[in-house]
């Protein structure tokens, strides 16, 4: 019979207040619950190319968690990730993994602390770790689609409508052999004004951006991404579903 290996991580925190007092009430680290469904599809005849399901987790000091699962069946590829920012939307840290056609690519790690951003990333490829000094306006980019809105938040608009701001872009290659790994890029997002949107989710009061090819429309205090197109090729992503739950 072959052995098997047991990793065993204790939740310490939670033994003690378990075992003498159980809650009975709202889960003090939920304030609200937000899930949502974006599809994938082209613009010219809306045909199918993949799915996004999301769940936000509003806490109770403003700050807010988003796992997403994204099901892109145009290019044969599975992201699943995880990021949980601030009240103001600065990331606090994020954890993705990814698929291809190739099979498996590995999985990715990344924290901010102050100015330091830290990430560690392993896979088929092997290990990689880095340590970067990074500025108050920095971003985490997944490629989840549904995340993009959260990385809008970065600075003051100027005269022209437009942020100055960093982003650390998680950037696995397409034939899958290489590592998952990010870098950081400057950006400028254009503010293009606001919009009133409808998508089979509903008619939305949106902010209007565009960063390089890629216009986002964002709304309400949760930065929620209504629709997503890209302006030279025949891609778009909107929202189907949205549905806000308060703490039980």
């Amino acid at each position: 019979m072959r052995a098997v290996a047991l990793l065993t991580i204790p939740l310490l925190a939670l033994g003690p207040a378990l075992a003498t007092e159980e809650n009975t009430g709202p889960n003090a680290n939920v304030a609200a619950e937000i899930v949502g469904t974006l599809r994938l599809q082209t613009k010219s005849d809306q045909r199918y190319r993949g799915v996004e399901e999301w769940r936000i987790f509003v806490h109770g000091d403003g700050s807010r968690t988003m796992m997403l699962s994204k099901d892109f069946v145009a290019a044969n590829a599975l992201q699943i990730m995880t990021v949980h920012v601030a009240a103001d939307f600065r990331p606090i840290d994020a954890y993705a993994t990814y698929w291809s056609k190739e099979g498996y690519r590995g999985a990715i790690h990344v924290s901010v602390d102050g100015n330091t951003l830290r990430a560690a990333s392993a896979g088929p490829g092997g290990e990689h770790h880095e340590q970067l000094a990074v500025p108050h306006e920095i971003a985490i980019v997944t490629h989840g689609e549904s995340m993009n809105g959260w990385y809008l938040w970065q600075g003051e608009r100027d005269a022209n409508g437009e942020h100055q701001a960093t982003y650390f872009n998680l950037n696995p290659s397409p034939d899958g052999r290489a590592l998952v790994r990010g870098r950081l890029h400057p950006a400028t997002f254009r503010f293009l004004g606001t919009d009133t949107v409808t998508v089979p989710a509903g008619t939305f009061e949106t902010e209007h951006y565009l960063l390089s090819n890629i216009e986002m429309w964002v709304s309400g205090e949760h930065r929620l991404l209504v629709k997503q197109a890209i302006t030279d090729e025949d891609k778009e992503y909107v929202l189907t579903h949205l549905e806000t739950r308060a703490a039980p």
